[in-house]
């Protein structure tokens, strides 16, 4: 087996491995992509179950500040005492990220059901004001739990519990006392019972804060939903915080205009801000940030951690048409769905991206591989056809002059026909010298030519002289024939006439039994107008076939029909032309057929006019020849 078809089939068979490595590899990528996309959408929920119960952990907090800092301001007796609560609440203002969330508060006794006590910081006073419009479903409510103040004051028992933490809670103290929430005012409040004995049971004060709600509006929730869901990496979401009462919502809050107001508009996440987490199941307490538990009548309460800074909440109303604050995001991206299959589709897209161009630069080093192996051959060739080439002309030359240097040829005839015999396969050998050399410059640096005006005649004429002993030689029929009135081309003479020459000699030697060549010279017209002239050279030999046109203009390249014969050559013929006319901003095209001979024509634009103009060759090395 021979080193060639060694290397066709190691190419066959590593073309294939190559292919079902990529294969595997995309298969391996599209299930990686799937497997990180259901990874990146449970840290995506993650996170963002994170930043809502945080959202609403830092709502607390700031609502939690203000009854911290009114401990301590009621007496013995259960009444607020004026001048504490007061400077109380002067320390929370100058403290407070926020001083104007509360402007006043008030305090109820159940004694009194027509008339609040209104706290004057500034003049350390209590003073009896009615009852706001605004708090009537609140001033219904607490006349109803005065009744029974128990189920608020004291909880019921609850039913024994096995865990340790509620058991803990179930006796002593409560360190996190629980303060109520009417989200309809918004306020907060607490019932405040006197000391055993100091009051009947009866006779309850309440402590009544109203929220500013332009303030949370505006200034409160703006804030969280920036620090938690439209500003942190990975974080981008629509934000809005709505008040539902039963089939009815109120946006108080929405980061884009108009987000929020359908409540038809699918959400990515929901959660209430006070009370029960979720509408429906439980959601785990997250650690670190807040607590949900179970409390008496199947509520929950919501407990701020803050050390011994720490306050429950839990609504005031649990009834379904009660008012109830609840957050709503959705991704800038439409939904989780949608952020997550973009997010995959952007790493397919990367991961193919990647594989194709593995791909492709598998494809060009296999190619090019092929092509460095192909060069090497015509190469090896070329070395092989330039050898016989010379050896022909100097196996002449050595062989005469022997002869005249031993005094074979000693007549005077005889040894200027040695002479002529010399002469003529120097002059061979220079040519083919000086054909290389012109050959490897244009493949160096680009030629230079000073194109001027030349009648295509006297091109031709040149061209034939000197071609006229191989024409000669070769009993080749001529036939002739050049248009009258062609002008001029810009040209440069010797360029041309070595084109020219090229094309005629390949056309003697692979003009086969015809031995016909014909040069035709035409005009060639756009709109009535004579653009180029084009100079054909024409032969009726073996021809060319239609797989090997593409390459009979690649350097060294000789046909296989061509190499294989007597028909000597260097594969650089018609590189060497389509290269000069190339460079003298012409082009050589060609058309052939197996068997009936070849048709080359050089093209070349009308002069413009007397002057000479500087061509510079631009095409390196794109050339070959199936003859020559």
């Amino acid at each position: 087996m021979n080193a060639a078809i060694k290397q066709r089939i190691l190419l066959w068979g590593a073309v294939p491995v190559l292919a079902a490595v990529l294969v595997l590899l995309a298969v391996l990528q599209y299930r990686w992509s799937g497997q990180v996309s259901a990874a990146t959408r449970s840290q995506m929920e993650l996170n963002l179950h994170v930043a809502m119960m945080g959202f609403r952990q830092d709502l607390a907090r700031e609502l939690a500040a203000i009854p911290v800092e009114l401990r301590g301001g009621m007496d013995d007796s259960g009444k607020p005492n004026a001048v504490r609560l007061s400077q109380q609440f002067r320390q929370w203002q100058q403290g407070a990220a926020h001083p104007a969330l509360v402007s006043h508060m008030y305090f109820w006794t159940s004694s009194d059901s027509d008339h609040l006590l209104s706290l004057d910081p500034s003049r350390e006073q209590m003073q009896a004001v009615p009852w706001p419009a605004n708090f009537d479903r609140l001033r219904q409510r607490l006349n109803q739990t005065s009744l029974q103040p128990e189920h608020l004051a004291n909880p019921p028992q609850r039913p024994p519990q096995h865990n340790r933490t509620e058991r803990s809670h179930s006796h002593g103290r409560d360190p996190s006392p629980i303060w109520l929430v009417d989200e309809s005012i918004p306020a907060i409040l607490r019932p405040m019972r006197p000391r055993q004995g100091a009051m009947p049971p009866q006779a309850l004060t309440w402590i009544i804060i109203p929220i500013e709600l332009s303030v949370v509006e505006k200034e409160v929730l703006p804030e969280l939903a920036q620090k938690y869901l439209t500003g942190s990496p990975g974080l981008d979401y629509r934000v809005a915080v709505l008040r539902t009462s039963g089939d009815k919502q109120e946006v108080l809050y929405s980061s884009e205009a108009g987000f929020g107001a359908n409540a038809a508009t699918p959400m990515d996440g929901a959660l209430n801000l006070f009370g029960p987490p979720t509408r429906h199941g439980q959601m785990p307490p997250m650690p670190g940030m807040f607590a949900v538990s179970r409390s008496p009548g199947n509520e929950r309460t919501l407990q701020t951690q803050a050390g011994e800074r720490s306050v429950r909440f839990e609504p005031l109303f649990f009834a379904s048409d009660d008012p109830g604050w609840q957050i709503v995001v959705q991704h800038k991206k439409g939904s989780l769905d949608a952020a997550v299959s973009g997010l995959r589709w952007r790493n397919l897209i990367v991961s193919f991206g990647v594989l194709v161009v593995l791909a492709i630069t598998m494809a060009l080093v296999v190619i090019t591989s092929q092509r460095a192996r192909r060069l090497a051959l015509l190469q090896m060739e070329f070395v092989a056809g330039v050898s016989h080439e010379l050896r022909t002309p100097l196996a002449v030359i050595s062989s005469a002059a022997e002869n005249i240097a031993h005094g074979v040829v000693a007549e005077k005839e005889q040894v200027a026909r040695y002479g002529a015999s010399i002469l003529k396969q120097s002059r061979q050998l220079t040519k083919l010298v000086e054909q290389v050399l012109v050959f490897a410059a244009t493949q160096q640096k680009p030629q230079r030519y000073q194109l001027r005006p030349l009648n295509v005649a006297e091109v031709i004429d040149a061209a034939l002289e000197n071609t006229a002993n191989m024409i000669t030689g070769g009993a080749v029929t001529l036939e002739r024939h050049i248009e009258a009135g062609l002008p001029p081309v810009a040209a440069d003479f010797s360029a041309l006439t070595q084109c020219l020459q090229n094309l005629i000699n390949n056309a003697v030697k692979y003009g086969g039994e015809s031995r016909w060549i014909g040069i035709r010279a035409t005009a060639q017209k756009e709109k009535d107008t004579v653009r180029e002239v084009s100079i054909t050279v024409q032969d009726h030999g073996i021809g060319i076939g239609p797989g090997e046109l593409k390459q009979i203009f690649d350097p060294f390249y000789r046909s296989p029909a061509v190499a294989g014969s007597n028909i000597h050559g260097t594969g650089l013929g018609l590189p060497l032309a389509k290269t000069l006319i190339e460079s003298m901003r012409g082009r050589l095209t060609v058309e052939s057929e197996v068997g009936k001979g070849a048709r080359f024509t050089i093209h070349l634009p009308v002069a413009d006019g007397p002057e000479t103009v500087t061509a510079k060759s631009a095409i390196k090395g794109e050339t070959s020849t199936a003859t020559s």
